[in-house]
């Protein structure tokens, strides 16, 4: 089931269905905010298989040998999965399309893209290609050119609540931050969702005393946190509601909101490049202590 974006599913099943859909798309948009899932129900339509259980369960679980799955689990992506990928995509298929979808490209190194822009140049007839990516400097220009560019937003927590099925459905639905994907696995692991409340926790706290003391706790605590990443966006997005609602702290009434924004994003993209992550870290959090 499809969370939000009705008029992006409208348009592209509409152009499935009547043949018009582009050999190549880029969805672009926040981690979890369901850019697969959209191009999985669209590689249903494309095979036929919205009236067939069992195909269309094939498809959606990647275990229909003409729809390609290469699913982001933490790894890169090498320039030998990429040559599989040209390779397959030169070979006959039974379905009515050939699909592939590709999950975050920006685990691709530029050798890797380039190998795969070959094939979005001159693709094979019958073959349809999904990419999806959390940032527009992920892809490199040449790639983006080449496909139909759909950029995907955040979800209305009105349209999350009907799916917060637990027993803090308020709670779920504030965790999520718009993130279908990251709603489901707050609902169906316990573990996760405890982690949530405990850095919602420590960043409101933090917000409250905003610190020296508190600011270095919290960079011993996550400097090596698999989930750092989670708490850098938890802070975005508290920061950014701060600013829209104009409901500030005292403590934090001078300082500048803007400012603290691009600082948040800088170190996201800093931890990226592997700059000093302890050094990045600290300048952060000492930048909303007044």
């Amino acid at each position: 089931m499809i969370i939000g974006h009705q008029k992006i599913v409208a348009r592209l099943t509409e152009d499935a269905r009547s043949g018009n859909l582009a050999h190549a798309h880029l969805f672009l948009g926040p981690k979890h905010v369901g850019k697969t899932r959209v191009a999985l129900e669209l590689a249903v339509i494309l095979q036929e298989a919205e009236e067939h259980p069992v195909l269309r369960k094939q498809v959606l679980e990647g275990r229909d040998p003409d729809t390609i799955l290469l699913i982001d689990a933490g790894e890169n992506l090498s320039i030998k999965q990429i040559r599989t990928v040209r390779e397959r995509a030169t070979q006959s298929h039974a379905r009515p399309k050939l699909v592939f979808i590709i999950e975050n490209i920006g685990r691709m190194k530029t050798e890797a893209m380039n190998a795969i822009l070959k094939t979005l140049e001159e693709p094979p007839e019958g073959t349809v290609f999904f990419l999806t990516a959390h940032r527009d400097d992920d892809v490199l220009p040449t790639i983006r050119s080449r496909c139909q560019l759909t950029q995907f937003s955040t979800v209305a927590d009105e349209h999350l609540k009907p799916e917060a099925e637990g027993s803090d459905p308020e709670h779920l639905v504030m965790y999520a931050m718009g993130r279908p994907g990251k709603l489901k696995r707050l609902v169906q692991e316990v573990d996760y969702f405890d982690m949530h409340r405990e850095m919602h926790l420590e960043v409101t706290q933090f917000f409250e005393d905003p610190s020296v003391p508190r600011a270095f706790g919290l960079v011993r605590k996550y400097e090596k946190s698999e989930h750092l990443e989670e708490l850098l966006d938890i802070l975005l997005h508290r920061t950014r509601t701060l600013a829209l609602s104009g409901q500030v702290n005292p403590v934090m009434q001078g300082l500048n909101f803007a400012d603290l924004l691009e600082q948040v994003e800088q170190c996201k993209e800093d931890l990226r490049a592997n700059v000093n992550k302890k050094l990045s870290l600290e300048n952060l959090f000492l930048s909303f202590v007044s």
